[in-house]
């Protein structure tokens, strides 16, 4: 009778019907940290925003006078300093690691699974992303067609001789023009701290002190990295101000993909999600002070997106001051970022807590994992079967935005049905997964 019912819960785990009832589910628990949905759901939106301007620049009629007239716009540095989305996930990533983890262990009295711990991890993130892989590297060539369509499809050699990179989540560390799927250089960072986390967070569960003391040491590594490497490269602080080859080989090769230079908001997220485990979450502060802690975040944040505006309209940074941005700015984003999430955990987000604890964002942010798979691939279809090169403005950039981003939440919804929520369903009859932790999807 019990083999029936595991056998019964393993077939419902291919169930669409099951799977589309909780993807699409609003509801919350007393434990869900709601606000997360929507900086999830806002970043993704953010990257396929970048992703979209990145893509039509190579392929409309207009570059340069647009580049020219959007650059001249302060509001438009929001969106040439995008990259600092893929930070927001970073920050999210080690904030929740670090708050979930340390209520285990101390629910386990400092013991944890080590190896179902990774295991876990790998099986969250492996499935789809594999399989959304081998469908771009064989299939792509049959989506579309057009003058300048690659008749091989979106990879080299059907990724014949790299997925095995992507596999282990090394990619990264390998030449990016040989990387496959391109986009992926984010799973492989996050990985790759998450396999380092536990150097992190055991001496934080065990020792305050010792723990702040490692999580600095790595911090300032990861600051010091990123700074050494700008300025032996003479790097600038962004890629608008120096288009050239050589310039962009080096920012990707040597910084905008290493682990190195990445983990800092990934560190800041585990700092601040200890914070909220050590609080329990109850912390009420002053509203002075609370308003002071705002209104700091608010203006750091606004000076990493918009603080480059006169370095990109006839006023160059010199290399050291853009050695110090680039080796600092991705932190205090990620901080940034993890005050709004603590703030708003604790009772002290007010409006921002119920802007972003909107109950809709709930399926939206679960859908964020496949949509950061998918969308480069419904946009390298569109560019590629283009047959004229477009004019483009203000309105066709929204509109291709939005058409991107909603035909991606489609392609998005199916892959999570067909690849992800299966692979999470198997693991949890066969392996016994806590549900609260399934809803944790961290992209």
């Amino acid at each position: 009778m019990e083999s029936e019912n595991t056998f019964e819960k393993l077939l419902l785990s291919f169930s669409v019907y099951s799977n589309a009832k909780k993807i699409l589910s609003t509801g919350k628990t007393s434990e869900t940290l709601t606000a997360l949905n929507g900086i999830r759901f806002l970043s993704i939106s953010w990257v396929v925003l970048g992703h979209t301007y990145t893509f039509a620049l190579s392929s409309i009629s207009n570059t340069g006078p647009f580049l020219k007239e959007m650059l001249g716009r302060r509001s438009f540095q929001a969106i040439a300093n995008a990259l600092v989305a893929v930070d927001s996930f970073f920050a999210i990533s080690g904030f929740l690691l670090a708050y979930l983890t340390l209520k285990e262990m101390d629910k386990r009295n400092g013991k944890l699974k080590w190896a179902m711990f990774y295991f876990h991890r790998f099986w969250r993130l492996t499935p789809a992303y594999m399989l959304v892989l081998m469908t771009e590297a064989t299939l792509s060539s049959y989506f579309a067609d057009g003058p300048v369509y690659p008749p091989q499809g979106f990879e080299v050699d059907y990724c014949e001789k790299s997925w095995w990179k992507n596999l282990l989540y090394i990619n990264n560390l390998f030449d990016p023009a040989e990387m496959c799927m391109g986009w992926s250089w984010y799973l492989s960072n996050d990985m790759q701290f998450f396999i380092l986390s536990p150097l992190l967070l055991i001496p934080l569960y065990y020792n305050e002190v010792a723990g702040i003391i490692v999580c600095m040491v790595f911090l300032l590594g990861t600051t010091i990295a990123p700074g050494v490497l700008s300025s032996y490269y003479d790097m600038p602080a962004s890629l608008f101000a120096d288009s050239s080859q050589d310039v962009y080989d080096a920012y990707t090769n040597q910084y905008y993909v290493k682990p190195w230079c990445r983990m800092g908001p990934y560190i800041i997220g585990i700092l601040f999600g200890y914070l909220l485990y050590k609080t329990k979450s109850k912390l009420r502060i002053n509203k002075v002070l609370n308003l002071l802690v705002w209104a700091v975040s608010t203006t750091l944040a606004c000076l990493v997106l918009y603080g480059l505006y006169d370095s990109l309209n006839g006023n160059p940074l010199s290399t050291n001051v853009s050695s110090l941005y680039n080796a600092t700015h991705r932190s205090v984003w990620g901080a940034c970022v993890c005050w709004v999430i603590y703030a708003c955990a604790t009772g002290n987000g007010g409006f921002v807590n119920t802007v972003l604890s909107w109950s809709v964002f709930g399926p939206l942010a679960r859908l964020s994992y496949c949509l950061y798979l998918v969308h480069p691939v419904i946009m390298y279809a569109y560019s590629y079967s283009s047959r004229t090169p477009i004019y483009l403005t203000d309105f066709t950039a929204i509109y291709l935005f939005l058409g991107n981003l909603v035909f991606s939440l489609m392609v998005a919804c199916i892959a999570s049905l067909v690849f992800e929520a299966p692979m999470m369903g198997l693991e949890k009859v066969l392996l016994g997964r806590d549900k609260k932790k399934d809803e944790i999807i961290i992209a």
